[in-house]
């Protein structure tokens, strides 16, 4: 089974407007209310892609029982351990006119130790029914700093492969711990190692370095299109179209998902590149989370633009 983590879910809430700015009051022309945090997004796209998968983490108050009951419905698994306090909620406005994306993002419920105790003994039971884990997200309040690298750790010792999307402290213990697949904040890698990294020379000096620590695939955006693949077969540079974007909202889920099926489906490195692409960029097409169908993620497979580099 596919096991994704998400230690701080969120009840995602989407509106698209037009003309946004600070200090105006605004009607939206369109409202989408969702479960989110990344673990939670892969686990409901893997299910549009016909992949089953448990999802686990922390949920709180009135929120947490929307987020369950509403992965339910999907008929997804669910393994949650109930805190007091309330799930929190990301708000994200889609500025239609000016092609603008704003989001806000709460800090989530504290987590006390004896849930997270109660979260470890869960999870090591999950292991045992687990063929590949996912972790993604923020942590909240409670969580220790370094528990991507714990959960990492304790999966590698009974041979199941990890992919990791954070940022922070937390990535940095992940790194540490050797995953499978990693997705590099830009941003927190940059001034982690004090080199901007705004080249592809750069991005490539840095990211390589992880190889040393275990990681085989490991992923970073390159400008807003753009993503650098670097795989057990070279480094590859791929660009979607970004005429056709409507909003990047939960596009880097979108992309883990389609890493995570082209490994399922042993596509061959290119293939599997082009497929995660193209996921990301059909999702970024329309408002909504996730997938048209499997038919409109194919048929952006040969617009991707792929470039070896080395």
């Amino acid at each position: 089974m596919i096991v994704t983590v998400t230690l701080n879910p969120a009840v995602d809430e989407e509106f698209v407007v037009s003309e946004f700015r600070p200090g105006g009051w605004f009607r939206s022309r369109n409202a989408i209310r969702t479960p989110g945090g990344k673990g939670i997004n892969v686990s409901m796209m893997l299910g549009q892609l016909g992949y089953e998968s448990a999802a686990m983490g922390f949920l709180a108050g009135f929120n947490g029982a929307y987020i369950r009951d509403a992965l339910r419905r999907e008929r997804l698994t669910t393994n949650f351990v109930h805190v007091k306090g309330e799930t929190r909620t990301n708000v994200y406005i889609i500025d239609e006119t000016g092609h603008v994306e704003t989001g806000l993002s709460e800090p989530g419920p504290y987590i006390p130790e004896e849930a997270y105790d109660r979260f470890l003994r869960n999870f090591e039971r999950m292991l045992q029914r687990t063929r590949l884990l996912v972790l993604g997200g923020s942590l909240p309040p409670g969580i220790p700093q370094d528990v991507y690298g714990v959960l990492i750790r304790m999966a590698k010792e009974v041979n199941i492969p990890t992919i990791v999307d954070a940022a922070g402290p937390s990535l940095q213990s992940a790194l540490e711990a050797g995953p499978t697949i990693a997705k590099i904040d830009h941003r927190f890698m940059s001034r982690m190692s004090g080199i901007s990294l705004t080249s592809l020379d750069n991005i490539i000096e840095v990211v390589s370095k992880l190889h040393d620590q275990g990681v085989e695939w490991a992923v970073t955006s390159y400008h807003v299109y753009g993503d650098v693949f670097f795989t057990p077969q070279g480094i590859y540079l791929a660009v979607s179209d970004r005429r056709s974007i409507l909003s990047l909202f939960a596009t880097a889920d979108a992309l883990i998902t389609g890493l995570i099926v082209g490994g399922e489906e042993r596509m061959a490195v290119e293939d599997r590149i082009r497929f995660a692409m193209a996921c990301a960029w059909e999702d970024a097409m329309h408002v909504e989370k996730g997938f048209t169908s499997r038919e409109a993620i194919e048929a952006l497979m040969p617009r991707v633009q792929l470039e070896r580099l080395e």
